[in-house]
């Protein structure tokens, strides 16, 4: 598909989680789960670039990734703001927005959402209003006009830490989501908590981390 506007994609990290310190940079045999998470999204056929938005004061994980991925430093908690300079500066057309806790995305959902968002016109697209999927497999897709609308109009806290908030709760906005035919959202597969990383752990040893392997993959083990 060609496509002339520019689509990236931001997953926004940090160290200082509340429920599980550090769990970004928690290990697979040799590489974090936030380098497995970005490896994983090299998978996809339309995503152009993709942008770790990380807070200016995680110094310890902008060294890890700097020689390898596209780091941006922004406001350590105003997330909203983080993601839309992040944005303005890659001047991306089209954002895909992943969290850091989701290591096992799936680039081919991904794209089936992207699809989707360029042949529709859409404000908002994605898997998790109401979720049918896993957690673990979230993707929220919109461009920058949608952004910088609430980037400008956003005021409370939990809007601006919530970068996507103010989109899912406001009318003006059109959007769409993308539905499982089975619901699976009991099953969780992001990370949170140490057990959740036993489970991913798992599911990277059985389905072999150097290979590529996707939802239905998952699904079946």
């Amino acid at each position: 598909m060609k496509n002339k506007k520019k689509i990236i994609c931001i997953v926004q990290a940090r160290l200082n989680s509340t429920r599980l310190k550090n769990k970004v940079i928690y290990k697979f045999k040799k590489k974090t789960m936030i380098e497995i998470l970005l490896e994983r999204l090299t998978y996809s056929k339309l995503i152009d670039d993709t942008i770790v938005a990380i807070p200016k004061s995680d110094k310890r994980l902008e060294n890890i990734l700097k020689d390898k991925y596209k780091v941006y430093l922004g406001d350590d908690e105003d997330v909203l703001k983080r993601y839309y300079l992040a944005a303005k500066k890659f001047k991306a057309d089209i954002i895909v927005r992943i969290t850091g806790d989701c290591p096992l995305v799936d680039s081919q959902m991904i794209d089936i959402g992207l699809k989707k968002y360029l042949n529709s016109n859409f404000d908002y697209i994605s898997n998790i209003n109401p979720p049918t999927f896993p957690d673990g497999l979230d993707y929220e897709i919109f461009n920058f006009k949608t952004l910088k609308k609430t980037y400008l109009n956003a005021k409370s806290k939990d809007d601006k830490e919530h970068v996507t908030k103010y989109i899912i709760k406001n009318s003006e906005f059109k959007k769409f989501n993308i539905e499982s035919e089975k619901d699976y959202s009991n099953l969780r597969i992001t990370l949170d908590y140490k057990e959740d990383l036993i489970l991913i752990k798992y599911i990277l040893n059985k389905l072999n981390s150097n290979k590529k392997f996707y939802y239905g993959d998952i699904l079946r083990l």
